[in-house]
């Protein structure tokens, strides 16, 4: 990369005057080390930066892939990746071409321009004003001042905003001295100097520094998509024109594709998705039911054809495909009967374990663990009371759970079990 001196010059932001322009060309005043790349100063840009809630421009800069821009006072910077590719950069004093993302740049403005329609909108129809907005690439938000807002609500703030869309209202930017703007609608406190306004014709004025559509028509659909409580504000998340088009596209979609697998109307899925998920519910509850049923008479059979071992008895057990939240479960419920041993496991793609042991018994589980576990090429841990692991080689579990009741045998025969 070349070198240059830090860039003191203001870059002149050719957007400000025509968003439209895709293409310029520029001097380069100066490289500077940023990030993991570099940052190229220009004196004059068409890249809108990071800023005012707004998503930066990206692009390209002679072969230089411009990946983002990003304000330092007056001053410009364009970030590009040092990708050491050998392509040769260009110099301070060079003259460039640039170009940027058009698609890019216009669903930004068209989230900016309809941000500005959507937040009067809020204004005029729920008293609501915008505290705070944040553009992004898939979708955007803004904060209003009001809680407790409906469905209904959100209709009629949109309808009033698309109602300006399809009026499509010219968008005015001006400049104007402080003094001038106090008179107008302006929804944030004026800096000090010269003020860019834009406007909305006959709907709504706001000083903004961003990049907008010439007329509300361009914006196209404004869609409400959702919203929720932050702090003291409402978070309405919204679309608009190429965000919205996608949106609609795959909802309409999916909720076709729904009709169409129930064989109903697209205006009754709604209605049988909540009918299937009460079913489900329901059956989830059932089943929850006839599992504890079930586990009971399994632990009266695991029980049955216990072993005893010096007045402990040993229950231990392969289950097939069986959970390990099961296992964990079946465990703690045999560990809770006096003088009982758990040596639980599950074969299915792996082997799974969980051993535990009433309080009164002296044998310590992740000892017996580690001799099942050594068997099946796996690993585990846990306490003395109760441990639990898995390894890879499920064929081995039958040999691995009697070397676990043997190393159970082993603790008990070498210890003094309390009577």
């Amino acid at each position: 990369m070349g070198d240059g001196e830090r860039g003191t010059v203001p870059t002149e932001r050719l957007y400000q005057s025509d968003a439209y322009e895709r293409e310029f060309q520029a001097i380069v005043t100066a490289w500077r080390p940023f990030e993991a790349g570099q940052a190229l100063v220009l004196d004059r840009t068409l890249f809108y930066p990071e800023t005012g809630g707004q998503p930066c421009d990206t692009g390209t800069i002679e072969t230089q892939r411009v990946e983002r821009v990003i304000e330092d006072g007056d001053t410009i910077l364009h970030l590009v990746p040092d990708t050491g590719s050998g392509e040769p950069a260009p110099k301070v004093g060079d003259r460039v071409k640039g170009a940027i993302d058009w698609p890019r740049r216009f669903i930004n403005m068209q989230q900016h321009t309809g941000q500005h329609i959507l937040s009067q909108a809020f204004l005029q129809v729920l008293k609501a004003p915008t505290a705070s907005s944040r553009l992004g690439i898939e979708h955007s938000t803004i904060d209003v001042g009001r809680l407790g807002l409906t469905w209904e609500d959100m209709q009629r703030a949109e309808e009033v905003a698309n109602s300006v869309v399809f009026e499509n209202r010219p968008v005015v930017i001006r400049t104007s001295a402080p003094d001038e703007a106090q008179g107008l609608r302006a929804k944030k406190a004026l800096p000090d100097g010269m003020v860019r306004l834009v406007e909305v014709e006959g709907f709504d004025v706001v000083p903004c520094g961003g990049t907008h559509c010439r007329s509300a028509g361009e914006v196209g659909l404004i869609k409400i998509i959702d919203w929720e409580k932050v702090r003291e504000t409402t978070r309405v998340e919204f679309v608009c024109g190429r965000l919205a088009e996608a949106d609609y596209f795959w909802k309409n979609r999916a909720l076709v594709d729904l009709a169409k697998g129930f064989t109903t109307g697209v205006h009754e899925v709604p209605d049988m998705v909540r009918e299937l998920a009460q079913a489900s519910q329901t059956l989830r509850r059932d089943l929850s039911r006839a599992r504890a049923r079930l586990a009971e008479y399994e632990l009266a059979e695991l029980e049955a054809n216990a072993r005893t071992v010096k007045g402990v008895k040993v229950v231990a057990a392969a289950l097939e495909g069986l959970e390990p939240a099961s296992l964990r479960e079946m465990a703690a419920r045999l560990a809770k009967k006096p003088m009982t041993v758990a040596l639980l496991a599950s074969r299915g793609e792996r082997a799974h374990f969980v051993f535990a042991r009433s309080p009164e018994v002296v044998a310590d589980m992740r000892k017996v663990l580690a001799a099942a576990l050594a068997l099946v090429e796996g690993k585990g841990g846990g306490r003395a009371e109760a441990a639990e692991g898995g390894g890879k080689n499920p064929s081995r579990v039958d040999e691995a759970l009697a070397a676990a009741v043997a190393e159970i045998s082993f603790s008990l025969t070498d210890r003094t079990v309390p009577s």
